[in-house]
């Protein structure tokens, strides 16, 4: 009997630990009895004393898509991410809800994922001019092919080289015209016709037709998360347009350390940030690719079939690394074939 009423002792005192400690600053956590005050561990402290602010990122051998058609080929990005709403982090699941704002990047477009983010994003509004555009590389010049879509329609055929505007937009300058198929850069010229006057385009979609020029803002162009910045240099190579891009505002940038020494991953380090149903405060995030043959293959509208596919480990200084495969591995790997027919089951 004794010996059972010392055990229930016993219960209750641990019982009671759990139901009376409390926390009384951002640093230490009280306990009762004979429990000593312990301070939190520095990481921690300095976590719970974390508001909402900017995120530090960066990127290596990153494919990031847009979506499933358009990626981004990140070879390398340093900024911040940026709340969009007051008193509200980041949260990857709401792409609505944060900007990236640039630094520095270094990144490459295909040609097709170029003209799905012009049918997809640009032109694919009611009354456009522009329907079924296509772009090719050739040589060191873009090609852009489709239909003008006036009082009957009109294929057209551009050629174009590329540059930088003073305001860092992209520049698609016209060397060649050709509507119906047949060219027409002289005969405009010489009637004093200009593409503004055929060509119109709807604000707000990042593309502005001037004179002959098509200008296309980087900022405007993608849909959220919104880039924030501006383009230094372009050049067309190896079947891609390469760009590299600044910050629009300088500003002096704090060096990171990813916790695993790994050729592609992303980084984020700082303020609160959100992920599915967890909020990460003094954010130590890195995700880090399965795969370190090939770029990391990320697509932020299925971040939890990642997640869920991957693993996860927490590090002594409570950071915490995701490894996670890449999107298209993720998509082979639910794809059966049966009877000579491929079923795909979304991930």
């Amino acid at each position: 009997m004794q010996t059972a009423r010392r055990t229930a002792q016993k219960s209750l005192g641990l019982l009671g630990f759990f139901a009376f400690g409390v926390v009384s600053d951002a640093t230490t956590v009280v306990a009762q009895g004979r429990f000593a005050t312990r301070p939190l561990p520095r990481a921690l402290a300095r976590a719970a004393e974390t508001g909402i602010g900017p995120v530090e990122s960066e990127m290596r051998n990153v494919d990031y898509r847009v979506d499933e058609n358009v990626t981004l080929k990140i070879s390398y990005l340093r900024g911040t991410l940026r709340s969009t709403r007051p008193n509200e982090p980041p949260w990857f699941d709401d792409p609505t809800s944060f900007d990236f704002a640039l630094d520095s990047a270094v990144v490459a477009i295909t040609p097709q994922s170029l003209t799905a983010l012009l049918n997809t994003y640009v032109f694919n509004y009611p009354g456009s001019d522009i329907k079924k555009l296509e772009v090719k590389v050739e040589g060191n010049e873009l090609v852009q092919t489709g239909v003008l879509d006036k009082a009957i329609n009109l294929p057209f055929r551009i050629t174009s080289n590329i540059s930088v505007t003073p305001d860092g937009r992209l520049r698609l300058h016209p060397t060649h015209v050709k509507v119906a198929g047949l060219g027409v850069r002289g005969l405009m010229n010489f009637l004093g016709i200009e593409l503004q006057n055929m060509v119109k385009v709807k604000g707000g979609r990042g593309v502005e037709v001037v004179k002959d020029d098509f200008l296309l803002s980087p900022e405007s162009l993608l849909p959220p998360p919104r880039i924030k910045g501006r383009v230094r240099s372009v050049q067309v190579a190896n079947g891609v347009v390469l760009q590299t891009l600044v910050a629009t505002t300088p500003r002096n940038v704090p060096r990171m350390t990813p916790a695993t020494n790994v050729k592609n991953y992303m980084f984020y380090q700082g303020r609160v940030l959100r992920f599915g149903k967890l909020t990460m405060n003094a954010t130590d995030l890195q995700i880090v690719d399965g795969d370190q043959k090939d770029p990391f293959d990320f697509f932020l509208g299925k971040l939890n079939d990642q997640l869920v596919a991957g693993s996860s480990r927490n590090l002594r200084d409570y950071g915490l690394v995701t490894t996670m495969p890449d999107y298209g591995d993720l998509i082979a790997r639910n794809t059966r074939t049966s009877a000579g027919t491929v079923v795909t089951k979304k991930p």
